[in-house]
């Protein structure tokens, strides 16, 4: 399954998400959801952990001032097309 997390982990129920999940499952972060890409926060490790691969849309980082961060932090960054074959691959997802 591919889970998609537009909003803030934040503003999510991340208890949910973990409940929805399992470490076969990729994450794509989108929109608020690259907030997750700064590694200190509260929710980096408890929902990181709990995925196959987690991926950060680039344009989103770049977009909220987060790029360097994720680069540092070499985190998998993803472009649209990228996004596109994600969703595709995936018989199922989920957004968040």
């Amino acid at each position: 399954m591919l889970h998609i997390l537009l909003n803030s982990p934040y503003n999510i129920s991340v208890s949910s998400l973990l409940s929805f999940s399992s470490i076969f499952d990729d994450l794509i972060c989108i929109q608020d959801g690259v907030l997750l890409s700064v590694i200190n926060n509260f929710y980096y490790k408890k929902i990181y952990n709990n995925f196959n691969l987690v991926y950060f849309l680039k344009d989103d980082l770049s977009a909220r001032g987060l790029l360097e961060i994720a680069k540092k932090n070499h985190l998998i960054m993803s472009n649209y097309q990228n996004f596109v074959y994600l969703t595709a691959g995936h018989n199922t997802n989920m957004t968040w």
